[in-house]
């Protein structure tokens, strides 16, 4: 087993913020669990999940525990499941089916890596946590039971050695720590360890008070230790007192050091770089990439795989064992222009990990971008005109559907005015949006807002890629604190299949249940929306969290803007509106600007990098310009500016709200100007 010699000290914050239960299906049942993971979580970051006691649940150990501190200057993801009526199935399979399902859904959301997942859990969940030290030690690479072991006596026959660390209150009145010992004893002689352990009392022995002691049960087979870390006279409880032991602390400087092998191989650098387009078959005919690890690369699959389906396989050039490969394009193939997804998988690592699917976009042929974004808009609600004739309703065009937790279903439909629960909302006009969907479930189990289910009103769309684009906020205080999540997803009209989704989305800032008020610091969002056949669709945003609100609204749905135009018409963009500045004004303002405009006036490239490094030149010099006292003469602005608009989009092509002063795209596609 490798070991990860890493060292870290961590301080507990006191106060750990709450969030909301997020429900899964697992063989059929319904199962709740809070999934954090920090702001900048590393690539194939390790994952912690933790187990609350009988009679307990998941907000109870968040609460006690406080992981996310660690988490956020630790950089791994830290799951709080919960058992079925608060309760651990200690001898069967139900709920080691669980933590594995929990393991893939954070390996799908957060490409955390499945070789650092460990499994801590307190009283019952201790109990838990040594079941699964016995049944999924193939996927997890240490175990960390609080309080907790198994009833019935040691048992320890794991299908390879395992590394545990057990944490016991001496005056523990539930679990009583007598018979712990026996316990270790099972894991020290399964994994081999040494008889005698090591042991560093005061614990920690930075603090020469404290009454705790560690003992270290040292070179076990394949470098695994038992360690057991008594805490003089505590009770049963997850200790946070810094006296004794920060248990979760404990717990992560103990897993840290432990992984069941190598970590997967990833694609470090390429070239040419992703979103690289203008590529010509006959010119760019070589990839090359650099993996994070040196990897076994006989089984390596290269496409590139274009918009119909059609693949063509690359060819590898280089030895079997190098960082640094090249892909070629066999020689007379013809690459008809278009956009291509490089798909690349079968590497593995010298230690036998397998490299997850990976890809990245390209387009062949030359395309001519310029002054106009290349963007149709599909799909824009103005839901503040409904205000007059629905009120706070539903507008006309949508659904609303309500499930309640027996399963049986209520809907409203489109032009019904002044209803209760899921409808619209009117703000103060001049925010991020005037008017936005209130989204709660309420006392239902489940809310569904649907657009494209009526005759009228149908979401037609051909085979392609869209940006659907929207904002939100959180309604209530409380929602905010529980950081509540929604969904949004588009389904087959016919099939009702769900062929795209986006889940456990989030918000910002929150209206104190007031509309009295103008939208600011809301979340944007814009997702990438791919449609694989032309059909008819239903739009959906869904809420399963109870009185758990937001407000949603500023729904845009576009086509998707050509890489070119996303990055070389970006910069062609900036650049004409710095030349328009520069033919109404005059003085040394102009001239600075006139010399970044000049740095980057023939600039040509393949690069979606140094388009966006130029790009980001001309709009800081853009900016240093507007503020510059030192304009002679001219306008307030330039030519090219329109009054404010409610509409359009960033220079980057994608959908946005024009809430800051500066330059955007206006919804015929003009650069224009905000001017505050």
């Amino acid at each position: 087993m490798k070991r990860l010699l890493l060292f870290l000290s961590l301080i507990v914050c006191a106060v750990t913020q709450m969030y909301a239960l997020e429900e899964v299906t697992v063989n059929g049942v319904k199962r709740t669990l809070i999934a954090y993971a920090p702001k900048n979580l590393p690539r194939q970051a390790p994952l912690i999940i933790a187990c609350h006691g009988m009679n307990q649940d998941a907000p109870y150990l968040q609460e006690k525990s406080q992981f996310e501190s660690v988490a956020d200057t630790a950089g791994f993801v830290i799951v709080y499941a919960n058992g079925l009526n608060k309760s651990w199935d200690i001898s069967g399979t139900s709920d080691t089916k669980f933590m594995e399902y929990i393991i893939d859904l954070m390996y799908k959301r957060y490409g955390i890596n499945k070789q650092r997942v460990y499994l801590t859990g307190f009283s019952m969940g201790g109990m838990f946590t040594y079941h699964c030290a016995n049944m999924l030690s193939d996927k997890i690479a240490a175990f960390c039971p609080v309080s907790g072991y198994p009833m019935g006596g040691p048992s320890a026959h794991a299908s390879r050695p395992v590394p545990i660390l057990h944490t016991h209150g001496t005056a523990d009145d539930v679990c009583s720590y007598s018979p712990v010992q026996s316990h270790i004893n099972a894991w020290v002689n399964f994994n081999g360890c040494d008889k005698t352990p090591v042991v560093v009392k005061p614990y920690p022995a930075s603090n020469p008070y404290s009454p705790a002691k560690r003992e270290r049960y040292l070179n076990g087979r394949n470098g695994v230790e038992v360690s057991l870390i008594t805490l003089d006279n505590k009770g049963h409880w997850w200790s946070m007192d810094e006296a004794q032991a920060i248990t979760s602390i404990e717990v992560w400087n103990f897993c840290r050091q432990y992984s069941l092998g190598d970590a997967e191989p990833e694609v470090e650098s390429i070239v040419p770089e992703n979103n690289s387009f203008d590529l010509r078959s006959d010119a760019d005919t070589e990839f090359m990439l650099q993996l994070t690890d040196t990897a076994v690369l006989t089984n390596l699959k290269a496409q590139l795989v274009a918009d119909d389906g059609s693949a063509i396989d690359l060819k590898r050039v280089g030895q079997d064992l190098e960082p640094f490969i090249k892909l070629v394009i066999p020689s007379g193939t013809v690459v008809p222009n278009g956009t291509y997804t490089l798909t690349l998988e079968g590497a593995k690592s010298k230690g036998g990990t397998a490299m997850r699917r990976q890809s990245f976009t390209y387009a062949y042929g030359v395309e001519e971008v310029g002054e106009t974004l290349n963007v149709d808009t599909l799909f824009h609600p103005d839901f503040y005109a409904s205000q007059e004739t629905i009120g706070e309703g539903i507008p006309e065009g949508w659904r609303r559907f309500t499930v309640n937790s027996e399963g049986t279903s209520e809907m409203t439909n489109g032009g019904t005015a002044n209803c209760a629960g899921v409808r619209l909302k009117y703000f103060q006009r001049g925010g991020d949006f005037d008017a936005g969907f209130y989204l709660s479930a309420r006392d239902y189990s489940s809310c569904r807002l649907s657009y494209g289910m009526y005759r009228a009103y149908r979401l037609s769309l051909t085979k392609g890629k869209y940006v659907l684009s929207f904002n939100s906020t959180y309604w209530s205080e409380g929602s905010k604190n529980a950081n509540a999540t929604y969904n949004v997803y588009l389904a087959d009209l016919v099939s009702s299949e769900q062929v795209w989704a986006e889940s456990s989305l989030n918000s910002t800032n929150t209206m104190m249940e007031s509309t009295a008020q103008t939208i600011t610091g809301s979340k944007h969002y814009e997702l990438d929306m791919p449609v694989n056949k032309d059909g008819l669709y239903v739009l959906n945003f869904e809420m399963t969290e109870g009185w758990n609100s937001v407000i949603v609204g500023n729904m845009t749905l576009t086509t998707m803007p050509s890489l070119a135009d996303r990055y070389k018409g970006t910069f062609l963009r900036t650049l004409a509106a710095a030349r328009s500045r520069m033919e109404q004004y005059e003085g040394s303002a102009v001239t600075a600007l006139q010399q970044v405009v000049d740095k980057y006036a023939s600039l040509v490239s393949t690069s979606p990098s140094v388009y966006t490094k130029a790009t980001e030149a001309l709009l800081a010099a853009i900016r240093t310009f507007d503020a510059s006292p030192n304009k002679v003469s001219g306008l307030d602005a330039p030519s090219a500016c329109i009054e404010d608009h409610d509409n359009g989009y960033n220079l980057q092509g994608q959908p946005a709200k024009p809430s800051q002063p500066g330059l955007w795209i206006s919804p015929d596609h003009r650069i224009t100007y905000r001017r505050n």
